[in-house]
């Protein structure tokens, strides 16, 4: 079996998987499958290595490295979202919001793949690279979780204020929720931290200055900035629940519209395709 081969076996494997366990939280939350919550955190823990070997064979075939790039950095991101869910998910009790990192998981994966060619971005160097690269990794996949804390948090708390119990139960306490929230949010943001400095010395060393690198600069300091408002009007003013969810959700926002910048750059970059 060739590399490539291998390298496409595995990527469809690892999207069925991450798709049956995107399928499987939703019927849980829908009330069709009671017992589905069981399985579908084993899917995404099982989705994990698989996705981990899969980023290695196709570097291997493409002879590129993972932290090169957009594409390898998304699918690397959607992989640490599942492997910090498939750690955490036990010890805080939100089994429950795989069923907003097994879709995103699964978005990001095929993005990695389909949206552009891989060696449009150019080949990014530096000292300073792995320190930006992964720095803005495992902050992403440290986000992502906060961000879908804060989303599972307002749609039990409206359930609650509604009265509509049933299926209550089947989301975390809101309490538990919020605690998540704000845990993920306090380890992410010293990454954030530190992609964003490293980012910025590494743009005055290859001088980059165009509009796209402007607009990315812009929105990440403001990314920043509203996350670490959240955190420090948590600490000073009691700021909990609610407000502290949509602050929350906007900041990610934030952080998702720069990878977007980076993707439509890339495509930019590769110019129309062949007639």
């Amino acid at each position: 079996m060739s590399q490539t081969t291998l390298a496409d076996l595995l990527f469809g494997t690892t999207a069925g998987v991450y798709l049956a366990a995107s399928v499987l939280f939703i019927a849980f939350l829908a009330g069709r499958a009671d017992g589905a919550l069981r399985w579908a955190p084993r899917l995404v823990a099982l989705a994990v290595p698989l996705h981990a070997a899969q980023i290695c064979v196709w570097s291997l075939v493409l002879h590129v490295c993972p932290v090169e790039g957009i594409h390898f950095a998304l699918s690397v991101a959607s992989m640490m979202v599942c492997l910090v869910y498939v750690v955490a998910r036990t010890r805080l009790r939100i089994d429950v919001v795989g069923a907003f990192v097994a879709p995103q998981a699964l978005a990001f994966l095929l993005a990695s793949r389909f949206v552009g060619p891989v060696d449009a971005e150019p080949r990014l160097r530096g000292a300073l690279l792995p320190f930006h690269v992964i720095s803005n990794l495992l902050g992403i996949a440290l986000f992502t979780f906060a961000f879908a804390a804060a989303v599972a948090y307002l749609l039990q708390e409206r359930r609650l204020k509604s009265k509509k119990l049933g299926g209550s139960e089947r989301m975390p306490p809101i309490d538990a929720l919020d605690k998540a929230e704000h845990r993920f949010l306090v380890a992410g943001f010293p990454l954030l931290t530190i992609g964003i400095l490293t980012g910025t010395l590494w743009a005055r060393e290859i001088e980059a200055g165009g509009a796209g690198e402007i607009a990315r600069a812009a929105l990440s300091y403001a990314s920043w900035a509203l996350i670490g408002g959240v955190l420090l009007l948590r600490a000073a003013a009691g700021w909990r629940g609610r407000r502290a969810a949509y602050g929350t959700i906007v900041g990610f926002g934030l952080t998702v519209l720069v990878m977007i910048l980076y993707l439509v750059r890339s495509a930019m970059l590769a110019g129309p395709g062949p007639a």
